[in-house]
């Protein structure tokens, strides 16, 4: 069969596509990267952080701030605002107060793992682990200790405004009557809630010849805010002093590394001597009225909590550890509206700081 001129020209050309197609494929293999291997997360590495992390369980968790009874022991009067009422329903507010306690509640561990390498070092080998540590607590139950009650009574009243056409007519409820009634035996009542605490930890990988483990290198301190940020009340920040040393914490991270949410190094966390005297001071930017409404404010450490509410927006007490506390310690901060307290029918609400120390021998 004979060929004609076009069909071999047809056949050189399809052949000369074919090698330019090569030769761009070789040269595109040839000069890419391929993508860098790093064997720096594998379920090793999870086990290992999760192995460090059983270590720290009970230090870590925000839930020792309820260890011990709030014994508060003190009297209200009524406000301005228990003369009113939207719905006409008989109020009750403590009148005597006497003690509170706190059941955290059933707890739910979870743990999100960042792995990463820094990015500082020329090799980017140096691997690490941030965790976001979260305790999850449902059926907080807190109780309410008191002895005696206010029961005020409301009767609906009616107000016709006759500037409008066609008059209006509004049902507003008016204190009926006023009662201060005392119990022979403490009554008590509770308060059911679920809250959440969160912090940081900060764990490099150390390496020893074809071994490796994650170790604790970094801590952040811990927050609750029950039920939410927006309702809890506001701390602004924490103030612990000393003779010659003042040192402001304040919530979020900043660059002088004084936010409780900083991640501080271990050996450089906020340092404390056996039965050296410390000053902590809480302010708070709400509530608003504090005729309505006003914190209470108190610190737990070493298990043991006590009230140093000075006014409606701040707390101010002084704190020890002995020679046995040695070590990583905390010192708990919670505040609480007194609404929260009174009211047994209010919903449960508090602020929690969990700030992390070291108490070192002289």
């Amino acid at each position: 069969m004979k060929t004609s001129f076009n069909e071999v020209r047809v056949s050189k050309f399809s052949f000369s596509i074919l090698i330019v197609i090569a030769s761009w494929v070789f040269i595109m293999h040839c000069g890419r990267v391929s993508p860098p291997q790093w064997p720096w997360w594998t379920s090793e590495d999870s086990s290992s952080v999760r192995r460090e992390l059983e270590k720290w369980q009970d230090y870590v968790s925000v839930a020792r701030a309820w260890q011990d009874t709030f014994w508060l022991d003190f009297n209200t009067d009524l406000n301005y605002s228990d003369s009113s009422s939207r719905s006409g329903d008989t109020l009750y507010k403590i009148a005597h107060l006497m003690r509170v306690w706190v059941e955290p509640g059933v707890r739910f561990r979870k743990e999100i793992y960042q792995f990463g390498i820094t990015v500082d070092t020329v090799v980017m080998s140096d691997t690490f682990c941030q965790v976001i540590f979260r305790d999850s607590f449902s059926s907080g139950i807190m109780h309410i200790e008191f002895d005696t009650l206010w029961i005020i009574g409301f009767r609906p009243d009616t107000i016709i405004d006759t500037t409008r056409i066609p008059p209006e007519t509004t049902v507003v409820y008016k204190v009926s009557s006023v009662e201060k009634r005392g119990f022979p035996v403490t009554h008590y009542e509770t308060k059911e809630f679920d809250w959440i605490s969160t912090r940081w930890l900060y764990l490099p990988r150390l390496t020893s010849g074809d071994t490796f483990n994650y170790t604790v290198r970094k801590i952040s301190g811990g927050y609750a805010f029950v039920p939410s940020s927006e309702e809890a009340p506001q701390i602004s920040r924490v103030i612990l002093s000393k003779p010659g040393r003042v040192d402001t914490i304040y919530f979020a991270p900043r660059s002088d590394g004084k936010g409780l949410t900083n991640l501080k190094p271990l050996d450089s966390l906020y340092s404390i001597h056996p039965n050296e005297e410390v000053t902590v001071s809480i302010l708070t930017t709400t509530p608003q009225d504090t005729v309505v409404d006003r914190n209470r404010f108190f610190v737990t450490v070493r298990g043991y909590t006590i009230d140093v509410t000075a006014g409606p927006k701040i707390g101010q007490g002084t704190i020890r550890f002995s020679s046995m506390d040695t070590g990583y310690q905390h010192i708990f901060i919670e505040v609480l509206p007194s609404s929260n307290l009174l009211y047994p029918h209010s919903p449960f609400t508090a602020t929690i700081w969990a700030i992390p120390i070291r108490i070192v021998s002289e």
